[in-house]
This record gives C-alpha cells, sequence and structure tokens, in this order.
C-alpha cells in the first residue's frame, strides 16, 4: 500500500480540496455554516488545515478553529476520514497535526495553562437514535482516543430567533448593568459556582480556587473582540438581594457567556426570566439569534431554554 502524506495546506488554493472531502450521510460532523463562509469570517488559516493523502488522494482532514489573530487554536472541528483503515488513518492525521500546532508554550483563554485544542465533534440532535450516526460518530471518536483524547461532556446546541417567539419581560426581577459592580458580580458568581452541573466550571473550580475561577471567567469574557460588557446584567429580586445573573456576549454569534441562578434563590424558575432578559437585550441591540448551549447533564437549564422557545439543533461531544 501507498505511503500516506500528513500536510498542512500550502495556501489557500488549496482550501477546495479541504472543502470538497465527503462528509458522512448521517450529519455527523456537519456545521451550521459552510466552510466557505467560516474562511471568510476568519476562522481557519491554510496551517491550521491538516490532510492525508495517498497517491495524491485526500483520504482524510482536520481542521483547528481560533477566533481571528490568535497565536495559537483553540479547537479542532473538522475531522473525517473513509476507507477501511479510517480509523487508524485518522488517528495518524490527528497526532501529525498537534504536534505541529501544540507547542510547549501553549496557552488559549479556555486553556490559560497549558494543555491542548479539545476536539468538538458537531452531532445531529438524533445522532443516538440513528445507527448511521451512531456509527460515523463512534468512529471518530474511536480515532480520537487511539490519538490520546478522552471524552469530557456532551452538549446540547441550541438556537433562538425572533421567529421563535420573544419570552415576555419578567415582572418580579430587576435587572441592573453589572459592568461599574464587579465585587457584586464576583460574589453572586461565585454562590452559583458552588453546586454548577456545569462539567467546565467544574473542571475549573479543581485548578483553582473560586473566586479566581470567577475571575478568569470575566477576564475571557472581556477579551472577547465584541465582549459586550454594556449587556451584562445582576438580577434582583424585590426585596434587593442578587438572585443571579447573565453575561451575554457576541462571540461567533450572541450568545449568553454564562448564566445562573443563586442556590438559595433556585426552586422560582428565575433562570427563565435572566434568559429571557438577555433575549430581549440582544434583540434590541439587532442581533438576528442567539446560539447558546448547556450540557446534556444540565437538565434544569435544557429545561429552561425550551420554555424560552429555544430550539435543540444539535449536539456536541468535547474531547480533551
Amino acid at each position: 500500500m501507498s505511503q500516506i502524506i500528513y500536510r498542512p495546506l500550502a495556501d489557500e488554493g488549496e482550501y477546495p480540496r479541504f472543502a470538497a472531502f465527503p462528509v458522512p450521510a448521517s450529519g455527523v460532523g456537519v456545521r451550521a455554516k459552510t466552510f466557505e463562509e467560516l474562511v471568510a469570517d476568519g476562522d481557519y488559516r491554510p496551517d491550521r488545515l491538516w490532510i492525508a493523502e495517498r497517491d495524491g488522494e485526500v483520504v482524510a482532514r482536520i481542521a483547528f478553529w481560533a477566533p481571528p489573530g490568535h497565536q495559537h487554536p483553540w479547537s479542532v472541528d473538522y475531522f473525517d476520514f473513509h476507507g477501511e483503515n479510517g480509523v487508524e488513518v485518522g488517528a495518524g492525521l490527528m497526532r501529525a497535526a498537534y504536534a505541529a500546532l501544540v507547542p510547549p508554550d501553549y496557552s488559549v483563554p479556555s486553556q490559560p495553562e497549558g494543555g491542548r485544542p479539545d476536539y468538538h465533534l458537531f452531532l445531529p440532535a438524533d445522532w443516538n437514535e440513528r445507527a448511521d450516526a451512531r456509527r460515523d460518530a463512534e468512529r471518530r471518536i474511536a480515532a480520537a482516543e487511539r490519538f490520546g483524547l478522552v471524552r469530557f461532556v456532551e452538549r446540547l446546541n441550541l438556537r433562538w430567533t425572533p421567529a421563535d417567539g420573544l419570552p415576555p419581560r419578567s415582572t418580579r426581577l430587576r435587572f441592573e448593568p453589572a459592568a461599574d459592580r464587579y465585587d457584586e458580580l464576583v460574589d453572586v458568581m461565585m454562590r452559583v459556582n458552588e453546586n454548577t452541573l456545569d462539567a467546565h466550571t467544574r473542571r475549573d473550580l479543581e485548578r483553582w480556587d473560586p473566586r479566581t475561577t470567577v475571575e478568569r471567567m470575566l477576564k475571557d469574557a472581556e477579551e472577547l473582540p465584541d465582549g459586550n460588557r454594556d449587556w451584562w446584567r445582576i438580577a434582583y429580586t424585590a426585596d434587593g438581594a442578587a438572585a443571579g445573573f447573565t453575561l451575554p456576549v457576541r462571540a461567533a454569534a450572541a450568545t449568553h457567556w454564562y448564566i445562573g441562578v443563586a442556590p438559595e434563590h433556585r426552586g422560582h424558575r428565575y433562570a427563565d426570566d435572566i434568559v429571557a432578559e438577555g433575549l430581549h437585550i440582544i434583540t434590541e441591540a439587532d442581533e438576528p439569534k442567539m446560539s447558546d448551549a448547556t450540557d446534556v447533564g444540565n437538565a434544569p437549564m435544557a429545561a429552561t431554554f425550551a420554555r424560552c422557545n429555544y430550539r435543540v439543533v444539535g449536539r456536541r461531544i468535547i474531547m480533551i
């Protein structure tokens, strides 16, 4: 059998070769935007797009993503291969690309103390219910595991647009700008994190103390190109108690960067009010949609998004 060559794209002229690689009919790995749209957004560079070639034919591909202007890639999102030995070839491509793109001084906002890019496997909402989608997903997971990644969490990808219906603004909570109430925002976020169901936050709390964890969250949000600190809000009850918060930002699209209700105020569905407030804020800013996500294991947050008229548009398995 001919030797396989693993390499990055030579230049932008090879984008069509990368984009033309066949995607599974199951929808596994398919993105909401086309590859061309993502390139136009500045998400990719030729040196971060790798292919495996055999006799001049592309037999596997992998893409490393980062926001424009960042030195190191943050994550992997395209990862496709075909053929009987596709899992082995995919693992080899991942091994070669990671070795070239993850230096000893690797550091990104999501992993400020080193590590490597996560692999985000985008999946149809019903992937667990279809044999073809399960097969295609399991092959990609197997290749990533052969390289050395491990499964971390599965998330629901959610979307809201004005056409889905704007829930009414709260009549029981008062919202105040949070940008100039830093200490109060940190305090309520620390209380929210005490028993959070979010896997990433739990992992951060294993690394750092509660205050450092929150301060890093805020720093990451502030450093986004369109962080929109003026959208951030603290929610207060009628008696003036800080019940929760929301940090809407504009990343690839408008999103609730982080949101929560303090433990002593749970059980009243205040999360519905807080999500609705975020939707009103971005609607008034003429944002066309809100793209959010929550862990599959965070059933209360998933229920809140459903009551606020979000649609589940897919799932995502994150491997680290």
